[in-house]
């Protein structure tokens, strides 16, 4: 189940990610969470995810799963939450790859909107770990 309180502060932050993803084309998917949860958490709040606290596990070789775990901000955190991305070796089949493809113009109106939607997938793939 999604946390809809993370998606609202995504749609709320929509124009700052087009405006993101509008720069230059996201590396990998890392950078992707990274600005995710840059833009749900809540700054005010001493238990919420944290852009700096993001461990990466990939046991995958040409594809597979990265589990990306998000721990909470503040001191010695006990909060954590976690989402699943699948990726491929190519184009074909990758998600990431297809949008980027090999251009090193910015991205355009299309691609924005494709790094939109990856990126609402990664906001409402995010669960909390009890």
């Amino acid at each position: 189940m999604m946390i809809q309180e993370y998606v609202d502060r995504f749609m709320e932050k929509k124009l700052e990610m087009e405006t993101f993803f509008g720069e230059k084309h996201v590396g990998d998917y890392e950078a992707i969470v990274k600005k995710v949860i840059e833009v749900i958490a809540n700054n005010d709040d001493y238990d919420t995810p944290d852009k700096d606290r993001i461990h990466r596990i990939d046991d995958g070789d040409y594809q597979g799963t990265i589990l990306f775990i998000i721990a909470a901000s503040g001191y010695q955190p006990s909060d954590y939450w976690f989402v699943k991305v699948d990726y491929g070796s190519c184009s074909g089949c990758d998600t990431l790859e297809n949008i980027r493809g090999y251009e090193d113009k910015p991205p355009n109106i299309q691609q924005v909107k494709d790094y939109m939607t990856l990126a609402l997938h990664v906001v409402q793939g995010l669960k909390e770990m009890k």
